[in-house]
């Protein structure tokens, strides 16, 4: 059997298992099993897979097949030119979250130093790509897993920006000491309720402590937006992800704890992210 070969026979397989894009997923998992980039596969499809790597294959499309994400099986997912570690105990990162960072990284000065905290880090991805992207910061990345945080650190140490990222096991922003510059999070924001609605590859896969955000979606976000004003200096910025439908709830919720603020639409024109402008109202 050759690469073409192996390549047919598993979007045969994972277009019968209702898997969307099929020959993109099939290409994908052979990279994979054969250890090769994806441009290999064109310049060599006549070339012959061995045996233990079609079973290493088959079992790889096996395994997407029971909705298994494709970045479990892979152990990892691409965000903001890095390639991110992920597993069970971490959500997977979306195109939403690297809008939130880019956004942290246009506003944020990359020659002063800045502290930043990132707020339910999970895998890291937040805070690794704005170590990354901003040398002069120090970033706090908090989450109540210790799970995440094993993965985080793994993130951290594969970009080299461990030493500048901070890992702490807490509740949102408990553990913040000092006044920082930027707080930025993609906390939990699905209703409990529409979670069991999520395609399987969410709802049967990803950590739901990561997703569920109470009866509304809200009650971490209430907490963040309530609680971010004693944690920021006074230029401070808060940046935080949240969900379809929920914008008109943030506005308000924003303007009873910030003089201004802005929402930014994601990709898709979709209300996506809060941006705390300016300093607390009067009280």
């Amino acid at each position: 059997m050759n690469l073409t070969e192996a390549i047919d026979w598993a979007v045969d397989a994972l277009a019968a298992g209702c898997i969307d894009d099929p020959r993109f997923e099939a290409e994908l998992l052979l990279t994979a099993a054969l250890n090769i980039k994806k441009s290999e596969l064109v310049l060599y499809q006549s070339k012959s897979v061995e045996d233990k790597n079609f079973k290493h294959y088959q079992e790889l499309v096996r395994r997407r097949l029971k909705h298994e994400p494709t970045a479990y099986i892979l152990g990892n997912q691409p965000f903001l030119g890095l390639n991110i570690i992920v597993n069970r105990t971490v959500l997977i990162p979306r195109p939403e979250t690297e809008l939130l960072a880019e956004q942290a990284l246009k506003v944020t000065s990359h020659e002063s130093p800045v502290i930043i905290a990132d707020i339910g880090t999970g895998s890291g991805c937040i805070a690794v790509a704005l170590a990354k992207g901003l040398p002069q910061a120090e970033v706090y990345a908090i989450d109540a897993s210790n799970d995440a945080l094993k993965v985080a650190k793994q993130n951290a140490e594969q970009y080299h920006v461990a030493d500048r990222c901070h890992f702490i096991k807490g509740n949102l922003l408990e553990p913040l000491k000092e006044p920082v510059d930027l707080i930025v999070s993609n906390p939990p924001y699905i209703p409990s309720d529409e979670i069991k609605k999520l395609q399987p590859e969410v709802k049967d896969w990803e950590p739901k402590q990561a997703l569920d955000g109470g009866k509304d979606g809200l009650d971490y976000i209430r907490k963040i937006i309530a609680e971010s004003p004693k944690h920021l200096k006074p230029n401070g910025r808060l940046m935080m992800e949240f969900g379809f439908g929920q914008a008109a709830e943030i506005e308000k919720l924003a303007a009873a704890s910030f003089a201004k603020s802005e929402i930014v639409q994601d990709y898709a024109g979709i209300p996506r992210i809060l941006i705390r402008l300016s300093s607390t109202v009067s009280r």
